[in-house]
């Protein structure tokens, strides 16, 4: 039986349910103490979810989620309050765009660029998120945020739908990118379906499931420090990382001589000082 205390796992979610839903049937199932996931999915969305376990919770801030990768279904003809299929139809346009000119559009969205929230979303304005105000049908606030898209490619379009691969930034919304393709085009598009294949240097194909997961398979767990790709110290003697070590660096991750994880280090005044320590008997 795999040791999940020092673990993050590697899961993909099911269509709706809400990720910290999600987080605790995964806690309740390995009986953990302590679950934490490393970004949000919608209900509607399905895919791969980052999942740290017990005393693996405290190094979430430093596993890279810069970069996200999405497979989506964009339905074109009709644009939604919540900017997908699930939200009140706001209109209906009878425009179905042709293959070239979804492709002339798309080149518009490479590379950094504003983008508007969705209206059910979580950013927040004094505190409040987005989709408070929105189901209170109070006014939600136009607000843009920088986005990065790396790469759209086209999958498939056949009757208005259109399946597209998108590499993009953290913090791209999949909905307001259905949304401003749809005008982009002319016409008006939702999403229809989302699913996450990638966060950061993990990939939905090396996750596991739920049905997996009730059976007691180790498909998908990754030890903390694996997972982790910042620089790597050795230490002798384990004790010397809560003394202070001397060395030009950042972030480091400490581990003793027989490989074990011990916790992340940072530099101050050129000594690497316990950023964060995986286990408090060390003390």
């Amino acid at each position: 039986m795999v040791e999940y205390r020092s673990h993050i796992l590697l899961i993909s979610k099911p269509y709706g349910i809400t990720s910290s839903k999600f987080t605790n049937l995964v806690k309740k199932i390995l009986k953990a103490r302590k679950a934490g996931h490393t970004g949000t999915l919608d209900p509607i969305a399905t895919g791969l979810m980052v999942i740290a376990l017990n005393n693996a919770t405290k190094f979430i801030q430093f596993i890279n989620t810069d970069r996200k990768e999405y497979v989506i279904r964009i339905i074109f003809g009709k644009e939604t309050d919540t900017d997908d299929i699930g939200g009140n139809v706001l209109r209906y346009s009878d425009k179905i765009p042709e293959i070239s000119e979804i492709e002339s559009a798309l080149k518009k969205f490479i590379g950094k660029f504003e983008q508007e929230a969705p209206a059910f979303s979580a950013k927040k304005i004094n505190g409040v998120p987005f989709y408070e105000l929105a189901r209170k049908r109070k006014a939600v606030p136009k607000r843009k945020f920088e986005v990065e898209i790396y790469g759209i490619e086209v999958i498939n379009y056949e009757n208005g739908n259109l399946d597209l691969r998108v590499s993009c930034s953290k913090g791209t919304y999949m909905r307001s990118l259905a949304r401003d393709i749809g005008k982009a085009c002319g016409s008006a598009a939702t999403l229809g379906a989302i699913a996450r294949t990638k966060i950061g240097n993990f990939s939905v194909k090396d996750a596991t499931t739920l049905t997996k997961l009730k059976k007691g398979e180790s498909r998908g767990f990754v030890e903390i420090g694996n997972a982790i790709f910042y620089p790597s110290l050795v230490l002798k003697n384990p004790r010397n990382f809560l003394n202070g070590i001397d060395l030009e660096t950042n972030f480091v991750k400490v581990f003793d001589e027989n490989g074990k994880f011990l916790g992340m280090g940072r530099v101050k005044e050129g000594k690497i000082h316990p950023e964060k320590v995986l286990n408090e008997d060390l003390r």
